[in-house]
């Protein structure tokens, strides 16, 4: 069968989900993980790679890039919504933007400094004559999601170390002899700073996949008003295979997730098992349609 049958498409999900596991992993320890010959599993790696199906990235934490604030901004519009989804996508602050259908037209994550800075990029969006109205949710934890991070160990970096997490930035899986010739280090030297950067917690590589890629997947963001404090109901939440993302927030919801499912039938099931949690008071959905932007890289 060939790559692009049932086999491949199945043979890509698990290859992806080693590579999560360990995202420089060589392709003879990926082969072993997955029990599929080495030959295969490189060649349908590089593929992956070179069509932007998965990319291996560094992704550094907020807040030692400075980014104190992370905020779900959602946005309603008059008349068509791909001008201002393309604007606010242009803005390094936007990390994510996403077109959607519910009672808004458009979601962003955004990361700042400061609450300040929030204000301004707020009133930058409002000004777009198509722009209606704005809400906004700011993160107080992150449960679940492709780039969570837990508390990072305080560490000075130099100019060196800087320069390798950009490239990483841009190449997770870049070999530590090219690495080493970008900033004139030896490989053995390199491998120790970038993985001291790691181990502090500093910077997580991680896989983002294009969505769509690996078969029909739709997916749903959900707002929830809860009677109590949201870790209780966000780390069950967190083990949960159809839910994607699961954040604590203050303003107008308590907590915001994203399920996804492969039918329309599998997020309704989700979305009644939500509303059985006898902490869920209230819910509000908005479906994903198109995503514009998803770039989690910091400025250094």
């Amino acid at each position: 069968m060939s790559a692009d049958g049932g086999y491949g498409l199945d043979l890509d999900r698990r290859l992806v989900r080693a590579l999560q596991q360990n995202p420089r992993a060589s392709v003879v320890a990926l082969a072993h993980a997955i029990h599929e010959p080495r030959a295969v599993v490189g060649q349908r790696l590089r593929a992956l790679i070179d069509s932007g199906a998965i990319r291996v990235v560094a992704a550094v934490h907020p807040h030692f890039a400075g980014l104190q604030v992370t905020a779900h901004v959602s946005v309603a519009t008059r008349g068509p919504v791909a001008d201002a989804a393309t604007l606010v996508a242009s803005w390094p602050q936007t990390v994510l933007v996403s077109i959607v259908a519910g009672a808004h037209d458009l979601i962003m994550e955004v990361r700042v400094p400061t609450h300040t800075d929030i204000q301004a990029l707020l009133a930058q969006v409002r000004r777009h004559p198509a722009v209606v109205r704005t809400s906004t949710v700011i993160y107080t934890g992150v449960f679940k999601g492709l780039l969570e991070h837990d508390t990072y160990e305080p560490m000075s970096i130099d100019a060196t170390d800087r320069a390798l997490l950009r490239e990483l930035q841009r190449d997770g899986r870049a070999n530590w002899q090219d690495l080493a010739a970008r900033v004139a280090r030896s490989s053995s030297a390199v491998r120790v700073r970038v993985n001291r950067m790691l181990q502090a917690g500093i910077a997580r590589l991680v896989v983002v996949q294009e969505r769509g890629h690996f078969g029909r997947l739709l997916t749903m963001g959900v707002g929830l008003t809860l009677r109590s404090e949201a870790t209780q109901v966000l780390t069950r939440l967190r083990h949960e295979e159809d839910v994607e993302f699961a954040a604590a927030t203050i303003g107008r919801f308590d907590a915001v997730v994203t399920l996804r499912g492969a039918s329309p039938v599998d997020l309704d099931a989700s979305l009644e098992r939500l509303r059985s949690f006898p902490e869920v008071t209230a819910l509000e959905a908005w479906a994903h349609l198109r995503s514009v932007k998803e770039d989690y890289t910091s400025a250094l």
